[in-house]
């Protein structure tokens, strides 16, 4: 996972580009001008107070929330908005988003495995209905990938009969179905009793070790110092602080920030 290639060539560049995003939900600004990059092998951890614009941000990486403007390019491609007659922005191409959200592959808060199908029917159903993949294939891979989270002997269990943990297991193991050239997690813990905290995070930072991109919305502010490449720390919409682990955690220069990780410190 450490390479990103496009019809066989390698992509250079940053694997991800936001240029000064802007999102807003009605009257209340959510972000104000965000921009980041992420490149190969990058794990960027975003972190800050709830409501500082983190899962929004993450979210318009995929359109699943749409920008009110700015620029997001994907291996090097930009997504293309457009405004409509009701002065909306929208995906100016239905079908090129579509395509995007194949090289990112994201896990929710709360799963989102589909309940009527079995721990393996969930992860080939993207493979196989929309990449047209051989079912086979897809099968193969799918059990590689139970195998590295740990859930092979759940292949044929549906997710009512799982834990918390498990489900995110599967749903990384889902989101990983597709190869992706980044994986895009958003609070995968927050949703677990924490007993089962452990077992998602061990798959995250196996994740890491093999080169895998990620970009990490997360309060766990000790993970995220020991797998992140990069932190960046929101406050009101903006990237107020951006660096290394060390830096962001040990000498922030916002005062926000210190207070921000102070206070994480302080919980834990």
């Amino acid at each position: 996972m450490s390479a990103v290639k496009e019809n066989g060539n390698l992509q250079q560049g940053p694997i991800i580009e936001v240029t000064d995003l802007h999102k807003q939900f009605g009257p209340h600004t959510v972000l104000d001008g965000v921009s980041l990059t992420a490149h190969t092998g990058d794990v960027v951890s975003l972190i800050g107070a709830s409501g500082s614009g983190k899962s929004t941000l993450l979210r318009c990486l995929n359109m699943l929330e749409i920008p009110h403007r700015g620029k997001v390019c994907i291996s090097g491609e930009e997504i293309l908005l457009k405004t409509n007659r009701h002065g909306q922005t929208v995906p100016a191409n239905p079908r090129q988003v579509d395509k995007i959200r194949t090289r990112l592959g994201m896990v929710f808060q709360n799963f989102n495995l589909w309940p009527h199908m079995t721990v393996l029917e969930n992860i080939i159903e993207v493979p196989v209905r929309i990449l047209k993949q051989p079912k086979a294939e897809a099968i193969a891979y799918a059990e590689a990938l139970l195998e590295k989270v740990g859930m092979s002997a759940k292949r044929d269990a549906y997710p009512g009969f799982l834990s918390g943990g498990q489900q995110q297991r599967v749903a990384i193991a889902r989101a990983l179905a597709t190869r992706p050239a980044v994986m895009l997690f958003d609070e995968p813990t927050s949703a677990l009793d924490p007993e089962l905290v452990g077992e998602v995070l061990k798959v995250i930072r196996d994740l890491a070790k093999e080169g895998c991109t990620m970009l990490l919305v997360t309060h766990e502010m000790s993970f995220a110092r020991e797998v992140s490449s990069k932190v960046l720390f929101l406050h009101k919409g903006r990237i107020e602080e951006s660096g290394t682990p060390e830096a962001v955690f040990t000498a922030p220069v916002s005062e926000r920030c210190r207070q921000f990780v102070n206070a994480q410190q302080w919980k834990s």
